[in-house]
């Protein structure tokens, strides 16, 4: 059987898997609330993606980073939130560890938004020193209003605690969803005298503001979208579109030189 997963691959099959100029895929998630009804664990979804896509493109993958700065959703138990400097730190060990041995074909499978800067601030110093491009997917922030449109129907139903996620979760692992738990959704609508438009987001006059708030200052639950809209089956036609869409960037890479 063919082998996708590195950690699975003893360092012969490794190397002689480098020999090919791969590409290799690096999946990174966090460990947060998503809701008083979802698993913590989001990695999993970012991790189970990049499995996939490795096995439909013949790409490898390495073990799922699974933690990223939460800072915002400390204040619910079972978030681990690492400082940016921390999450900059391993990001860039892993990419020395893979590029000393020759992997010139890097592409970022993330599954957190706080992980985004972190991830452009390596990809820039690989690009500085080593003169190599490498390529990224916000996993959540990849559904065009079309392919919205398409899987939601009209209403988009997306959030912290709804959509995208909470599907994808009722899809992948339905074993650990409680979506018994699930009560009225309120979110604040006014944080210190500023009306809230989102997390970390306020508007005045017209103009968005950065407001810095925790994600209990807006909703006991730790949820932001409608999660009542979610289903399995939403969920397999979002695993799908993404996993497709990242098969046809992994050929996108494989096909051309990284090399600035």
């Amino acid at each position: 059987m063919e082998k996708h997963a590195l950690y699975k691959m003893t360092w012969k099959e490794i190397e002689d898997a480098f020999a090919q100029d791969p590409v290799v895929l690096i999946p990174m998630g966090s460990t947060e609330q998503q809701g008083i009804h979802s698993l913590t664990g989001d990695y999993l979804a970012a991790e189970e993606i990049a499995k996939r896509t490795a096995e439909a493109s013949g790409a490898y993958y390495i073990p799922v980073i699974p933690f990223g700065c939460s800072e915002y959703f400390r204040c619910f138990p079972g978030t681990i939130s690492l400082r940016p400097s921390t999450v900059e730190a391993v990001i860039t060990d892993v990419v020395q560890s893979l590029t000393e041995h020759g992997v010139t074909k890097l592409f970022f499978i993330n599954g957190h938004a706080g992980n985004t800067p972190t991830i452009e601030d390596v990809a820039r110093k690989l690009r500085r020193e080593k003169g190599l491009a490498c390529f990224s997917i916000d996993l959540w922030q990849g559904l065009t209003d079309a392919a919205k449109k398409e899987i939601y129907g009209e209403k988009d139903s997306s959030g912290h605690g709804g959509d995208p996620l909470t599907s994808v979760m009722m899809y992948l692992f339905p074993e650990c969803m409680r979506m018994d738990l699930l009560g009225p959704v309120e979110n604040i609508k006014e944080y210190k005298g500023v009306p809230v438009t989102g997390l970390k987001k306020g508007m005045v006059a017209g103009v968005p503001f950065n407001v810095y708030m925790d994600m209990s200052d807006m909703t006991k639950q730790g949820v932001m979208g409608d999660p009542f809209a979610s289903s399995a089956e939403r969920g397999k036609k979002i695993v799908d579109h993404l996993v497709h869409a990242c098969c046809d960037m992994v050929e996108i890479i494989r096909t051309h030189d990284t090399h600035i």
